[in-house]
């Protein structure tokens, strides 16, 4: 990994856990993909795992 990513790291965890809050309030959690997420805020799938 490299530093560039290591300090995104944050900023990329904050704008996923942020969508992620704004789907659950609109749709609840039992509707709301990862994959809605991911594709809201530009991420790749896997990284959510991650």
């Amino acid at each position: 990994m490299t530093t560039a990513t290591r300090e995104k790291q944050p900023e990329i965890r904050q704008r996923i856990l942020q969508e992620a809050i704004a789907r659950f309030a609109h749709k609840g959690s039992e509707l709301t993909t990862t994959r809605e997420i991911t594709q809201a805020t530009q991420v790749n799938l896997a990284s959510v795992n991650y």
